[in-house]
């Protein structure tokens, strides 16, 4: 199967870290003023005030990166659909999606949805942007998900001397309709382009040559808008303040203004103690693990762990660790058990597949590998493998959990016979040397969509992986995953997708951890949570 998979491989790579956003993050801590201290801002204003670890790097609604651009950069552009925390599509720009054939897909558009300028939004606004999107010289972060297009080549682009998507076509002013190249479900389809397909305004950018949109002056402060919050001040590195759209069309917010604090892990804890922040988002204002305890214990808090999404996977490098019955030693080596229980106090689960408990997808008759170092001892002395060998371990530095557990799985590795030395690296390195191959055994965290994992697991299982793995059953089970719709059918091809990962463990996980979210009690309406957690914002109030 020659796919998009394959022409995104580099990219997918990077993304999963970065876009996705799973990294115990860093940012320059700030505690300056950026609407006052708790519920209320100095000027007498209702402000909630968000704790984040990691700086919104840009508001580009084509070109976001990491998670805190992603969520703020939807407050201001609305994507058609969100995901919520029961992993159902909730309406936003578009009141729904539809489709009779899995194939052409209606899309009706909210009719009161208006841009901040009090002009309508439209189809013609949505054509405009999916078009810029799958401009290379726009070359859109998200332009990927939007390849299942008719009328668009595996990369998402339109083919060169192009004009028109040819699968997308307007009916009216508020209903478009776009057509994939193969039958395609709804979830699917709502999670790709419904969740990422942020419209623009047209009017705003029509006379703007592709190749300067992002480093246009709109780009940097966009003044046209369509959510519920309005951009008022940027500060990549330290801040975003935000104020009410009175005239969003599913109603103003009863909260004034919104403030995202970029900060340290640690000040997150430190700030929600003080009422310096009124919450954070789990996965993207990382509270410490050590933490955790203390800020559960704070009175006039409310805390909500979330579920396992974050997990941390071992690449294996099948140059030098080529045997099957090798790599299933390493993966029994593991105490994973101890490092949840200990490390991460309980707030995470042992796996060792692809999915976690999360996912809909989790096979449960595939049991994560138990530690049993004995087991992995029988197993390298039947492989055959050199006990004078030494693996070098590459770890992501920055993230302390991560570089105790790599220290607690070298120690199990080296006592089952596996020697391994640890290597830190940073991103940019770590990724390179993964893509590359130049590794032995790789620790990187990832996210996976659980309502759509096809695009991952086929970068990390298809042939041409940066493990080495190849399987032609593994193969053809993700061609049938591409092209099917019957949601059973799709459950037994992951079942059998994990059957024969078990057996073949070409890149083991270890654990996954669970997101602390903490909300002052004084914000009513709210609830953090990594998906869905702004669907009701302009509900959100202060006592």
């Amino acid at each position: 199967m020659k796919s998009r998979f394959f022409s995104t491989k580099k990219f997918l790579a990077v993304t999963l870290i970065l876009a996705l956003g799973v990294l115990s993050a860093c940012g320059k801590s700030n505690t300056g003023n950026t609407g006052g201290n708790g519920a209320a801002s100095e000027s007498g204003k209702k402000t909630v005030n968000i704790g984040v670890t990691y700086s919104p790097n840009t508001l580009n609604p084509l070109y976001p990166v990491g998670l805190v651009s992603t969520y703020v950069t939807g407050l201001l552009f609305q994507p058609l659909v969100d995901i919520d925390e029961d992993l159902t599509f909730k309406p936003m720009l578009a009141d729904s999606i539809e489709t009779a054939d899995n194939k052409t897909f209606t899309i009706k558009l909210n009719e009161n949805a208006k841009w901040t300028d009090g002009t309508p939004v439209t189809a013609d606004d949505v054509i405009f942007t999916l078009k810029l999107m799958s401009n290379a010289k726009v070359a859109s972060t998200y332009a990927y998900m939007f390849a299942i297009l008719e009328g668009l080549d595996d990369t998402g682009y339109l083919p060169e001397g192009s004009e028109e998507i040819s699968g997308v076509k307007k009916v009216d002013d508020h209903t478009l309709t776009m057509t994939t190249k193969a039958p395609t479900t709804l979830t699917i389809f709502q999670d790709t382009i419904g969740r990422y397909l942020l419209t623009v305004p047209q009017s705003a950018l029509k006379d703007v040559a592709p190749e300067n949109i992002n480093k246009s002056e709109f780009m940097q402060k966009p003044t046209v808008t369509n959510g519920p919050f309005k951009l008022v001040e940027y500060s990549r590195d330290h801040f975003v303040q935000l104020e009410a759209n009175k005239d969003y069309f599913k109603g103003a917010p009863k909260i004034e203004q919104l403030n995202f604090k970029v900060m340290q892990p640690t000040a997150i804890s430190a700030q929600l103690q003080s009422g310096e922040i009124d919450m954070n988002i789990p996965s993207a204002g990382v509270i410490p693990i050590g933490d955790y305890d203390k800020i559960k214990g704070l009175k006039g808090l409310t805390t909500v762990e979330g579920p396992a999404i974050a997990t941390q996977f071992m690449y294996i490098n099948e140059k030098s660790v080529p045997d099957a019955k090798q790599r299933k030693a390493i993966s029994y080596a593991i105490n994973r058990e101890m490092i949840v229980n200990n490390l991460l106090k309980g707030s995470g689960e042992a796996v060792s597949g692809f999915f976690t408990s999360y996912s809909p997808y989790l096979d449960a008759s595939v049991k994560p590998d138990a530690y049993d170092p004995e087991k992995a001892k029988s197993l390298l002395q039947e492989s055959g493998w050199d006990s004078g060998k030494t693996l070098t371990l590459t770890v992501l530095s920055g993230d302390s959990t991560l570089e105790q557990a790599a220290n607690i799985m070298a120690e199990n590795l080296k006592a089952a016979g596996v020697n391994v030395k640890i290597q830190m690296a940073d991103l940019a390195t770590l990724v390179d040397k993964i893509v590359k191959m130049e590794y032995d055994l790789g620790i990187l965290t990832v996210s996976m969509t659980p309502v759509n994992p096809l695009p991952d697991v086929a970068y990390f299982l298809q042939t041409g992986n940066p493990n080495g793995y190849s399987n032609a059953k593994i193969d053809e089970l993700l061609a049938s995953l591409s092209a099917e719709t019957d949601e059973a059918k799709i459950k037994q091809y992951y079942n059998e997708i994990q059957q024969i990962v078990a057996e073949d463990v070409p890149m083991p996980s270890i654990y996954a951890t669970k997101a602390l979210g903490a909300i002052n009690d004084r914000v009513t309406g709210a609830k953090p949570k990594d998906f869905g957690m702004f669907i009701n914002v302009n509900e959100w109030d202060v006592k």
